[in-house]
């Protein structure tokens, strides 16, 4: 049964919400999460895609190289096929040339005999399809390698899938190996780019992040800027790092995530976060007295080294841009190179449960991320929520305005509070709040959006709102929070029906003001009822 909102006019001071900014929709389920196997055994890499606690939907393994003529090389594992299907994953192998560009190029005088020989492999071996990396091509291999891309289109069945691995390329550059990808038009014969948005810095060159916020973002931008559509774009992620000795200019050997922390802790290094580039780093010092330590086969000398690599925090911003670009989902190099502590919050991630990096183990987490998934909340930033700052009047009419619905009505606002001018991002919740009396001013015309609110105040607004009955109590659970106090019958309603809860010490603190977790917390418990209620025009 649905109740209707009363008309009513509140006390000064009472509202607020948590959006800082303009509510931003919920990203929609991404539906490629994929991985390249490369390198391991069978065993191996199904005990890797067992621990990933169904974050991975796809499986990349390399199955095809080149033979020196230009024509299809395969090692295909049965097994590993049929045990990831038994998993519920698709197998998508990948093609690639080693990064030899002769070899590469053959491949391309070669492009119809060899996309037949790929398109017939797929469908002999019950594959989802094919991955193609084939690298370090020229600008000059452009219109061939776009042919190529044109013949798979043309042969491969409409149930099979057709990838590609595509360097990132955020400075647009259009000579080298960048200057081979028509990224708009091999977007358009394929179902998915997937940009290798890493190597940043790379094996021989100076040391820094494998891939830092700016440029993975700028790699993204790039491809949207040239016309990919953003569901044709899925995002490379590293799941290793490099290593330089800090004596050295250059360095930058390969070194898996899963294996920095014990090689930092067996030198009694440090971890360390650059807030700057978003990149995890580690400092060690290798003495001469410490058992060896091989990274590529090459054992570490003596001295100080740094290793730039990916953790927990790094992947996370990095997910964010995911759903800020609604791109198509996430791939990833490689999954015998991951850690796998990694895929709790992964899991959680491609399963839609995308909450903010900052409210991730707070007491609130599942309050603030259900609100979001509703759409009644949004962030400071695209990465935080920022969830122990105090809350603003401007931020509670936005809120309860999304909770009620009240943001869905196409009616036009007069301009009543003369503090909120035109253009503030809450002008028309404010003013439609006012309008059906959800909430008064300060002093007449004044509003004072930035204001913060108690927790008596709001639970005065909720109360109003909710309208419960007193369910035969009269007594205060909350010591500070007598009959004589003005919000005393609200702060007990709300109370006998779980909305609010008081501190460890019993109290309730009612002059304190509203964190924009404990706002989320209060509005989910009540978000059931909220939901309930119409609108009396």
């Amino acid at each position: 049964m649905k109740k209707k909102l009363k008309k009513y006019f509140l006390i000064p001071a009472l509202f607020i919400t948590f959006l800082a900014y303009p509510f931003s929709a919920v990203a929609s389920a991404n539906d490629i999460h994929m991985t390249y196997i490369y390198g391991g055994t069978s065993e191996s890499s199904l005990e890797n895609i067992d621990m990933t606690l169904g974050a991975i939907n796809t499986a990349t393994p390399e199955f095809y190289n080149l033979n020196a003529d230009g024509s299809l090389k395969s090692s295909i594992d049965k097994r590993l096929i049929e045990e990831l299907h038994k998993r519920g994953l698709k197998v998508v192998p990948f093609i690639t040339n080693n990064f030899d560009r002769n070899l590469g190029q053959i491949a391309m005088k070669n492009r119809e005999s060899l996309s037949t020989q790929l398109v017939d492999s797929v469908v002999k071996n019950n594959l989802d399809g094919i991955d193609i990396d084939i690298e370090n091509l020229n600008y000059t291999d452009k219109e061939e390698f776009t042919d190529f891309i044109r013949l798979l289109n043309e042969k491969m069945p409409n149930d099979k899938t057709i990838s590609i691995a595509v360097a990132a390329n955020p400075n647009g550059w259009t000579v080298g190996w960048h200057g081979s990808y028509d990224y708009l038009k091999i977007s358009e014969y394929s179902d998915y780019l997937m940009v290798m948005a890493y190597d940043e810095s790379w094996k021989g060159g100076p040391a820094g992040p494998v891939a830092s916020l700016s440029f993975v973002e700028n790699s993204i931008k790039s491809l949207l800027n040239q016309g990919v559509d953003s569901k044709k774009v899925v995002l490379g992620l590293p799941f290793y790092g490099r290593i330089w000795k800090d004596d050295e200019k250059i360095g930058g050997e390969g070194v898996a995530n899963k294996s920095v922390k014990s090689i930092v802790n067996k030198h009694k290094g440090k971890l360390y976060f650059d807030n700057s580039s978003k990149s995890a780093y580690a400092k060690f010092n290798v003495k001469s007295s410490d058992s060896p330590t091989y990274i590529g086969g090459k054992k570490l000398t003596t001295g100080n080294y740094t290793i730039w690599y990916e953790n927990d925090l790094s992947l996370k911003y990095k997910l964010r841009l995911v759903e800020k670009y609604n791109l198509r989902g996430t791939g990833s190099w490689d999954l015998n190179q991951a850690d796998n502590g990694i895929w709790d919050f992964y899991s959680s991630w491609a399963n839609g449960e995308h909450n903010f990096i900052d409210s991730e183990n707070h007491w609130a987490e599942k309050d603030i991320l259900s609100l979001y998934k509703k759409g009644w909340i949004s962030g400071k930033t695209e990465y935080t929520f920022d969830p122990n700052a105090d809350l603003t009047r401007a931020q509670a009419v936005k809120i309860i305005i999304n909770a009620i619905g009240l943001d869905e009505t196409n009616e036009t606002v007069p301009n009543y509070f003369t503090d909120v001018p035109t253009n503030h991002w809450a002008k028309r919740d404010i003013e439609i709040a006012h309008k059906y009396n959800i909430v008064n001013g300060t002093n007449p015309h004044t509003f004072k959006p930035n204001a913060k609110i108690s927790r008596a105040q709001l639970s005065a607004i909720l109360s109003r709102i909710l309208d419960y009955p007193l369910n035969n109590t009269n007594e205060s659970p909350f010591y500070d929070v007598q009959k004589e106090h003005w919000a005393y019958l609200d702060i007990l309603k709300l109370s006998s029906n779980g909305v609010i809860k008081g501190k460890e010490d019993g109290g309730f603190y009612p002059s304190d003001n509203v964190k924009r977790a404990q706002m989320a917390a209060m509005v989910n418990r009540a978000s059931e009822d909220l939901e309930k209620y119409q609108l009396i025009k």
